[in-house]
């Protein structure tokens, strides 16, 4: 993946991330959808997302990152998998929320963007069953009702719901349906009591049912949820006992990324704490910040490094280019050995562009100081008499970044790849 320094990370997606997302899709919901590719690969962000389904944007276009030209490649891409994977392509449409119910949208001013957008992929058979069942009563007044719940309208799911129940009184989901109206309609909590009720009663009752009747729409059902939990909790001190009751695990479930790096940064000791640097990077890379995402991950690096080494391992790390550096690095014998406190220096060799977006660590430590060295190195690369002298200086603190460096000038100086 190639990134551009302090911009979006995520404008040409490797084919590996994006195979694995459209699979994702259709292991967690048996259908792939090209929007949510987008909404999942932060090509699309959600504020931007929600103003379109409330009609406050006429389309995506001005949420898009990346350009036209970018978000066809990688949508293209996700078609050829889905193709590979047996998937065939129905008709999409998308429709507003709430005061912009019943409008049809458009996803973009682009034909073209609109011609991948406006579809969906599926399994055949589930198709066949789909539109074998497609002008039921029970099907038609479902449909209403998960629409209604996704777009927070508590009084068209009621009325979709006494549909439903009048050609089906004992459907499965009435339950669920009835109670998840009835959290529509709850007054949002009005302190950090009350959030901690709210947060309770969410991941044991509103969580659970809204995952089996909403599927894939109950991300937008609860976003807004989790975004009054959030509020009511922004006064509450962080507990490292007990960090779900913090306000930016709140805002992190609702998707509000203004509100995780706020709380975040209002906790004095944030640099510290693992839990919250993991939050604060993902809120600067969704806010598509990656040089602020790096930086974070770099202070975890020497707060945290077991935490940091767990999570650049886990397979839904967000930056491929941060992962494939660090596994690049382990693959090498290097003396001393590659560990998280060193591999902010060596990422730096990785995308130098980071070394004029990131500040210096200003500390007495073999590693902090190697990273410094480094910058200051990059900034003077050639073998004139400063160069000599700040490569002497790496030499000492760590043999092996040096050696990496200089391959690095002789493969650009050969222009090998």
């Amino acid at each position: 993946m190639r990134h551009l320094p302090g911009g979006n990370p995520l404008m040409e997606l490797p084919t590996a991330q994006i195979q694995a997302i459209v699979q994702q899709l259709v292991q967690e919901h048996g259908e792939y959808l090209p929007i949510e590719l987008l909404l999942a690969s932060n090509l699309v962000d959600y504020e931007g997302y929600r103003e379109w389904r409330q009609g406050r944007l006429g389309n995506l276009d001005g949420a898009l990152a990346g350009g036209e030209h970018g978000v066809i490649t990688c949508l293209d891409k996700a078609a050829e998998w889905a193709n590979a994977l047996s998937l065939s392509p129905e008709p999409a449409e998308h429709h507003g929320w709430k005061d912009n119910d019943g409008t049809v949208l458009s996803p973009s001013g682009s034909q073209s963007l609109n011609d991948r957008l406006n579809i969906r992929f599926r399994r055949s058979a589930e198709a066949f069953q789909s539109d074998l069942f497609l002008d039921s009563a029970p099907t038609t007044a479902l449909t209403g009702l998960v629409n209604a719940l996704a777009a927070g309208d508590a009084d068209k799911a009621r009325e979709s719901l006494d549909r439903l129940v009048r050609v089906e009184p004992d459907h499965r989901h009435r339950g669920h349906a009835v109670m998840l109206i009835s959290a529509l309609k709850t007054p949002p909590p009005g302190n950090i009591r009350q959030g901690i009720e709210r947060l309770e009663r969410m991941t044991g009752a509103w969580l659970p049912a809204a995952s089996d009747l909403l599927g894939i729409h109950q991300r937008d059902f609860l976003a807004p949820l989790w975004r009054d939990i959030g509020k009511a909790l922004e006064s509450a001190k962080y507990d490292p006992n007990c960090p779900e009751h913090h306000a930016s695990r709140a805002y992190r479930a609702g998707l509000d990324w203004e509100g995780v790096k706020r709380s975040v940064l209002a906790v004095p000791e944030h640099e510290g704490e693992a839990v919250l640097l993991v939050r604060l990077a993902e809120a600067h890379l969704r806010l598509r910040d990656r040089a602020a995402a790096i930086g974070t991950w770099f202070t975890l690096c020497h707060a945290r490094p077991e935490a940091f080494e767990r999570l650049v391992e886990t397979t839904d790390f967000p930056d491929w280019s941060l992962q494939r550096a660090w596994r690049n690095a382990q693959e090498q014998e290097l003396e001393p050995e590659m560990t998280p406190a060193w591999f902010p220096a060596w990422m730096l060799l990785e995308e130098p562009g980071l070394a004029g977006l990131l500040a210096p660590r200003r500390t007495d430590d073999a590693p902090s100081r190697a990273f410094d060295t480094l910058k200051d190195l990059l900034a003077h690369p050639g073998p004139d008499e400063r160069g000599m002298e700040i490569r002497l200086t790496l030499k000492q603190i760590h043999p092996g970044l040096l050696e990496r460096f200089l391959a690095k000038q002789v493969r650009s100086a050969s222009h090998l790849p």
